[in-house]
């Protein structure tokens, strides 16, 4: 197997499972509040808090993951009516836009974080970088996925198809 299909279902299945992770830690502190306001009259101090940062973070990720599976939003119907070749140069530059905004929020979040990040969480007591680091993070994921897209369209081992859309192609050289 190709040793970039093959990092890129490693990262994948790994980011996956931190969702996975994250996720159940989320539904398990919600059921837990619930259970302790309304049984015990009490509340863990900085739960709340912990539950939004939980959720930056599967949204930073998940959106990464997104691009690995085909699965973010695209429209292609007059991209599929081209030429194969045109439609191969459009989703390259498409892939490349993609790489260049999220290269542009990590460049502005780094900005942002080096400003912001020390202040104190107001319930959790922790620097504001344990959340603002999943800007960069997630966008970074994003980057490497995208290049990881890039590489395997140009080499022809994935179809310009299956970057648009969420069908699975096997693996092996670009339909022609």
């Amino acid at each position: 197997m190709d040793i970039i299909v093959a990092f890129e279902k490693w990262l994948t299945r790994i980011l996956e499972w931190i969702l996975v992770a994250i996720f159940f830690i989320f539904f398990a502190t919600v059921i837990l509040m619930v259970v302790l306001r309304y049984v015990f009259n009490t509340t863990i101090i900085g739960a709340n808090e912990g539950i939004v940062i939980a959720f930056v973070f599967t949204t930073a990720i998940g959106g990464a993951v997104a691009i690995s599976r085909r699965e973010h939003i695209a429209i292609t119907y007059f991209i599929d009516k081209l030429p194969k070749r045109l439609n191969t140069a459009i989703s390259l530059l498409g892939l490349a836009l993609v790489a260049l905004i999220n290269a542009v929020m990590v460049w502005q979040s780094i900005y942002w974080i080096e400003r912001t990040g020390g202040f104190m969480m107001p319930a959790m007591q922790l620097p504001q970088i344990v959340a603002q680091i999943s800007i960069p993070s997630g966008c970074g994921l994003a980057i490497v996925y995208c290049l990881i897209k890039f590489i395997l369209l140009v080499s022809g081992r994935e179809s310009c198809n299956a970057i648009q859309t969420s069908e699975r192609f096997t693996e092996g050289p670009m339909e022609t």
